[in-house]
């Protein structure tokens, strides 16, 4: 899918923007990740390998899902070649904050904890947290999870999540979705807090031996780069827009998700999209 041109000469155009308003400086500037994107050629995305539909390896070993789908677009968007490098839950915020990606195609939920630490774009996918269990085992409320044993993924927004809605349950983290998911089936937790897709994953392991039981909460995911650079934010949000007014990111939610693009109508308190 070709994407509106997004020229050498446009990128220029954004640092000299950014010069006359004052934000380039001499060291770790605010423009410092484009200028160094477009100057090497490549752009460095942190992905997901275990999460499908999102990011996962495929059975060649080869980066797959959504978010390698809109990586690989955005490449072709500035027109330079595509590096791709697995990030964790854990470990994905580091790997921006230190350089070692220039941004974060990693089903990074939208929360104003962690934009303190880093800056959103706009939101490009939406997420669903159910609680899964045995088929068997009655959840009729956020109150009988306090009696449970829970799983989670280290570093995921259902870390925090559970202390809030069950503060007495108790929560085990896991290095991954996919150990988070084992967990489950091999019975070292009650439940998981996991991911709308997280259920497929578990049907063809255990078919219908566990179920959706509570939805925990609904996110927005965002494209995460390094908090206060506006050109790559600013760049990153005209992307996004593109894609979803020429039809491209319904196309791709078609594919992966089986769903039609989401309207992304509900504000994040306490979450800016753009750089002040």
């Amino acid at each position: 899918m070709k994407l509106a041109n997004f020229t050498r000469r446009s990128f220029t155009g954004l640092l000299s923007t950014a010069a006359a308003i004052g934000v380039l400086g001499t060291t770790a500037t605010m423009a410092d990740t484009l200028r160094n994107i477009m100057e090497r050629g490549t752009v460095v995305i942190g992905i997901q390998g275990d999460n499908p539909p999102f990011g996962f390896l495929d059975s060649t070993g080869q980066n797959d899902g959504y978010d390698a789908a809109l990586a690989n677009l955005f490449a072709d968007h500035l027109g330079v070649e595509l590096e791709l490098v697995i990030v964790t839950n854990q470990n994905r915020i580091a790997a921006l904050q230190t350089g070692k990606v220039d941004a974060l195609f990693a089903t990074l939920g939208i929360s104003a904890e962690r934009a303190e630490s880093l800056q959103y774009s706009y939101p490009y996918a939406e997420d669903s947290m159910p609680l899964i269990a045995a088929a068997d085992l009655d959840v009729a409320d956020v109150t009988a999870m306090n009696s449970l044993t829970i799983g989670v993924p280290k570093g995921s927004a259902q870390e925090n999540l559970i202390p809030e809605l069950a503060p007495d349950a108790t929560m085990l983290s896991f290095d991954d979705d996919s150990a988070n998911i084992q967990a489950l089936l091999s019975g070292q937790v009650d439940a998981i807090a996991a991911n709308q897709f997280a259920i497929g994953r578990i049907e063809e392991n255990a078919p219908g031996k566990y179920s959706e039981k509570l939805v925990l909460a609904t996110n927005y995911k965002g494209v995460g780069t390094v908090l206060g650079e506006a050109p790559i934010n600013t760049t990153i949000n005209g992307f996004i827009e593109i894609i979803k007014a020429d039809g491209t990111m319904d196309a791709l939610y078609q594919e992966w998700f089986g769903l039609g693009q989401p309207m992304f109508e509900a504000p994040v308190e306490g979450v800016s999209f753009t750089v002040d």
